[in-house]
């Protein structure tokens, strides 16, 4: 399944900018009636009078900057940034809600244990994204391998204390797959 999603996800942003393009010519030729090659070349000949008209230079104008504007606020360095504050968001969330939360009894260390799978599972996500990140970084935070132990005295009891343990490795690997991702072109 997760070597479909992300096969969809590569093909994906391939259809959407084909669909993208399919849409603009489509709508360009309903408004028009004709393809923006023929109407580039009947323009270049001989303008019509409305594109004369300085309201239409000004609108080409406004267009233009926003076609600017947009691309310099959403180009993919931007976006990339955003995914990385989202992890890092995660992270400071987990510390505050996870790792400082005191867990007195049974009950709580059960409380803990489901919102700490539910933060596993939302970085998880956010990590099965392949444009910003790789298979080799959701593998580096899902599987510890062997988990140091460290002896946390706000552990309730051993469960808890390992879980912590797990938690802090986490938190590390996360930290790499941040700095990693800053780091690639």
């Amino acid at each position: 399944m997760r070597e479909l999603r992300t096969v969809l996800q590569w093909i994906g942003g391939a259809i959407t900018r084909v669909a993208g393009t399919a849409m603009v010519v489509g709508l360009f030729f309903v408004i028009f009636g004709l393809t923006p090659l023929e109407a580039a070349v009947r323009w270049l000949v001989a303008l019509p009078d409305w594109m004369q008209t300085g309201w239409f230079k000004l609108g080409v104008l406004i267009v233009g900057l926003a076609v600017i504007w947009a691309s310099l606020r959403y180009n993919v360095w931007s976006r990339r940034q955003i995914v990385i504050d989202e992890l890092a968001e995660e992270l400071s969330w987990a510390i505050h809600n996870l790792l400082n939360r005191r867990v007195r009894d049974q009950a709580q260390l059960i409380e803990w244990r489901t919102a700490y799978e539910a933060w596993l599972d939302k970085v998880n996500k956010k990590l099965g994204n392949r444009a910003f990140f790789t298979r080799a970084d959701e593998l580096h935070f899902e599987r510890l391998g062997s988990v140091p132990a460290v002896g946390f005295s706000m552990a309730f009891n051993d469960e808890h204390n390992h879980a912590l343990s797990q938690l802090s490795l986490k938190f590390d690997r996360l930290r790499d797959i941040i700095r990693w991702t800053q780091m690639r072109p």
